[in-house]
């Protein structure tokens, strides 16, 4: 948050406010995601993917270039899955590379998440009107079309009553004073 985006907060269980930023960044942060060792990984919208200290929040390394809005850990390899303007990169934290994933080469990302069979789904980007999944051989497949514009997506956590449920937001209309949205 904040006006250069670079701000970042902790919030309990419960949410909150956001009003004092435990760390300030130079770069403008637009997703993140901890992986199962615990590191925090942020895109910057079209800088490095960054690795950040998750306690303290100080950067601990900078890779790649051109990486965009959102990514997503792959559960079973913490690999990171993340957007370019190229389509779907992957950066394995081991050898510090990315490799292309997707084979749509004209496809760009918004939103990504892995459901609980480890499948890779996306909202589309600029038009932010498709959910897709990809498939076993890298391919898009159409799941859902909207009429109107989409955001992000996510899915239910396991063991909890919202298991496997879908959740695809959108940021649109006016905002009430009660804070829906018409």
């Amino acid at each position: 948050g904040g006006p250069t985006r670079g701000n970042l907060y902790r919030f309990d269980v419960d949410g909150g406010r956001a009003e004092q930023p435990f760390a300030q960044l130079d770069d403008p942060i637009f997703n993140l995601a901890l992986d199962s060792q615990g590191r925090l990984w942020a895109t910057t919208g079209g800088g490095p993917l960054l690795q950040l200290d998750p306690i303290s929040g100080e950067v601990l390394g900078r890779f790649g270039d051109g990486l965009t809005i959102t990514l997503a850990v792959e559960p079973d390899t913490d690999q990171i899955y993340v957007s370019s303007n190229n389509g779907v990169e992957i950066f394995d934290p081991d050898t510090q590379q990315f490799s292309h994933f997707s084979r749509d080469l004209n496809l760009r990302v918004g939103s990504l998440a892995f459901d609980r069979f480890c499948d890779l789904w996306a909202t589309t980007w600029p038009d932010r009107s498709q959910v897709v999944r990809f498939t076993d051989r890298k391919r898009v497949e159409l799941m859902l079309k909207f009429d109107t514009p989409i955001d992000s997506l996510a899915f239910g956590q396991e063991g909890t009553d919202l298991e496997d449920l879908l959740f695809v937001t959108a940021n649109g209309g006016e905002v009430a004073d009660t804070g829906v949205a018409s």
